[in-house]
């Protein structure tokens, strides 16, 4: 063997024997870390990967590893996960990936096999890259708009195509209320959609589906009526509303059946990020539902609107939903019509409202809180007197006011510096309140919108009208509609005081068959809307900026000042079936001590066809029925009388302070 030789093998020798210090070195490190060649083995890295790995890895200077990267933060994956993928340091950082991997327990039939590992989800959702200059800092980048890196713009064709292609993956029936619903999507990724869910058995196969279609669009209000499920489906159902953050607003018109059900969708509200309105119609809420249902409102701060429209509330002992809220500040709207409120939950409200300045919009709509509990909810309006704090929309339409409730509205006028819009329609206010209301009517300048549909009203209150708005600078919308004994005369005093006034609108009968001149009612009410056409010409060129720098006029602006009122219809056939009510409405029961009965025509010593005689005095059984319920009447509210509320004048007007 020659010197040259020997020379190699020298060299190759030296060289092994230098690789084996680097395994040896190598075992001793992954020794302190606790990680075994059998743990490489096992997370799919032989001897031969380790190697090329330690080869072809990259090398920092010494003076870049005594100071630590503090600013990057990147875990490493657990010993028995595949590491075979390995780390991109070339990609950019993004936090959601492309195609969504399912939730549920099985995989989306738009799902590609080869990519459902966890391994591939992580690496394409995470991903480290350094930066070429050593000045920069490391950090971990979020795009702008999640919704826009996971979803793409695709017409209402290719999401019923991805649909229907869902129901045969699963072998499920297409429903056509979906089908419909998508067809009427013009943008998928805008939260502008609605997607009702109505009469739908929520399936494991059915959620499947609905799961496919909530990864390519998202939706402004989901709506769930009707509805079939179970513990298990609603809870799979919720939770991909909150993975995919598919809605803006959820409204609920099922009753859940179960602790869990509800638990779940408390959850759901409570992390779903893009969520800001929950609405609930006919629902039984009680007390334990209620105080979950408020943790979740105060744990997400997006909600900023909450609704229970028709819905039977656990007041007992006290109105436990306006007293949780009353440290909420993110609430901005609270809606409560047709829930059965009373006087004591309208008290409830004012102390509510002496408190809480953040609210801006309260709907208590046909309840029964009668002019005592507008009293009371008097008396925590009058202390919101700060402008641009406070209640701005307040709807009270339908709750058994009467003209005693004028001294009342008047100070609430005056008094509430943030108040845009009023609406008290279909209530039993009469010309008096017009009256009443006219100083506050002259002194407002806040109040645009006022909603008096129903009231009624005559020519004498719309006189007095006429001469508020002549002086009021605010005013823009009133809504007269149902008020029939308003005649001619009484417009054209209307008309010439619009002349002189910022009203842009006037909604009111087009055609009213119980004026003495239709004809000319039909002329005036043109006559109206082309003034008030020519007004808003002028609030539209002069207001616009101050306008848009005022956010609770905005909102009043939304509020519309119609009404719909529902009334509550008597059980027929209890109150025929009651023996007191038989017994007060039978015929034979006496009105008077005498009766006048016919005479025969042929009676000697008759000088009258009519005979009056004494009637038998009851029996004192029928005495005390008629005792008893001697002062049965209507009253204001349900539990205070007419009586109550004169004793005490105090309550009939609260004055500002």
């Amino acid at each position: 063997m020659d010197a040259n030789c020997a020379k190699q093998l020298h060299d190759v020798s030296h060289e092994d024997s230098c690789n084996e210090n680097i395994v040896l070195e190598e075992g001793e490190l992954s020794e302190d870390s606790t990680i075994s060649d059998a743990d490489f083995e096992l997370s799919g890295i032989n001897s031969e990967k380790l190697q090329h790995i330690l080869d072809k890895s990259f090398s920092l200077d010494d003076e870049l590893l005594d100071t630590p990267l503090l600013t990057f933060d990147y875990k490493l994956p657990p010993k028995n996960e595949n590491l075979e993928s390995g780390v991109d340091f070339s990609s950019p950082i993004s936090c959601k990936e492309k195609n969504l991997c399912s939730i549920l327990r099985r995989g989306s039939c738009f799902e590609n096999k080869s990519n459902t590992s966890l391994n591939s989800c992580n690496s394409s959702s995470r991903r480290v890259s350094f930066p070429s200059d050593d000045s920069e800092l490391a950090s971990y980048l979020y795009p702008e708009d999640d919704q826009q890196t996971g979803m793409d713009m695709k017409s209402s064709d290719e999401v019923l195509e991805v649909y229907e292609n869902s129901c045969k993956h699963h072998k499920t029936i297409e429903l056509d209320i979906i089908k419909n619903q998508i067809a009427e999507i013009k943008n998928n990724i805008n939260h502008s959609a609605t997607f009702n869910l109505c009469s739908i058995n929520l399936t494991n196969d059915v959620n499947e589906t609905l799961e496919d279609l909530l990864k390519v669009t998202n939706f402004q209000k989901i709506t769930l009526s009707d509805c079939k499920f179970t513990s298990d489906t609603i809870s799979e159902f919720l939770d991909m509303l909150e993975y995919y953050e598919s809605t803006r607003e959820l409204e609920v018109s099922v009753q859940f059946e179960s602790n869990e059900a509800w638990q779940s969708f408390c959850n759901a509200c409570m992390n779903l990020d893009k969520l800001e309105v929950i609405s609930f119609k006919g629902v039984n809420i009680n007390e334990e539902y209620m105080r979950k249902l408020l943790h979740a409102v105060k744990i997400n701060s997006k909600i900023t609107t909450l609704k229970f429209d028709g819905c039977d509330l656990d007041m007992v002992p006290s109105f436990y939903l306006v007293d949780s809220l009353k440290t909420n500040t993110t609430l901005r709207e609270l809606y409560l019509p047709s829930s059965k409120l009373y006087s004591r939950e309208a008290q409830c409200l004012g102390s509510f409202l002496q408190v809480n300045m953040h609210l801006n919009v309260l709907d208590i709509s046909n309840n029964f809180i009668g002019d005592r509990g507008l009293d009371s909810l008097a008396r925590g309006l009058v202390k919101q007197n700060v402008p641009g704090s406070g209640l701005s929309v307040l709807i009270v339409f339908n709750n058994q006011l009467t003209e005693k409730s004028g001294p009342v509205i008047n100070n609430i006028i005056k008094c509430c510096k943030n108040l845009h819009t009023l609406n008290v329609g279909y209530n039993n206010l009469t010309d008096q309140v017009l009256m009443d209301v006219k100083d506050g009517l002259t002194e407002t300048h806040s109040l645009e919108g006022l909603g008096l549909q129903c009231t009624l009203l005559t020519c004498k209150g719309i006189f007095s009208l006429a001469e508020a708005i002549e002086e009021n600078k605010s005013l823009l919308k009133i809504n007269l509609k149902g008020n029939k004994a308003i005649q001619v005369y009484g417009l054209e005093r209307l008309c010439n005081a619009l002349t002189n006034s910022r009203v842009i609108k006037i909604e009111i009968d087009d055609v009213n068959r119980s004026c003495s001149d239709p004809s000319g009612y039909v002329q005036l009410v043109k006559r109206l809307n082309a003034i008030c056409t020519v007004n808003k010409s002028f609030a539209t060129d002069n207001n616009r900026d101050e306008e848009l720098n005022n956010i609770s006029r905005v909102v009043s602006r939304k509020v519309s000042l119609s009404c719909e009122p529902r009334f509550l219809i008597p059980d027929v056939k209890q109150i025929l079936q009651s023996p007191i009510q038989l017994s007060t409405i039978s015929p034979s029961t006496p009105k008077s001590r005498f009766q006048i009965i016919s005479v025969p025509e042929n009676s000697p010593r008759s000088f009258s066809r009519f005979k009056v005689t004494p009637v038998i005095s009851p029996s004192p059984e029928d005495d005390d029925i008629q005792n008893r319920f001697a002062n049965v009447r209507s009253s204001v509210s349900s539990n205070e009388s007419m009586d109550s509320l004169m004793a005490q004048p105090d309550l009939v007007g609260t004055d500002c302070e």
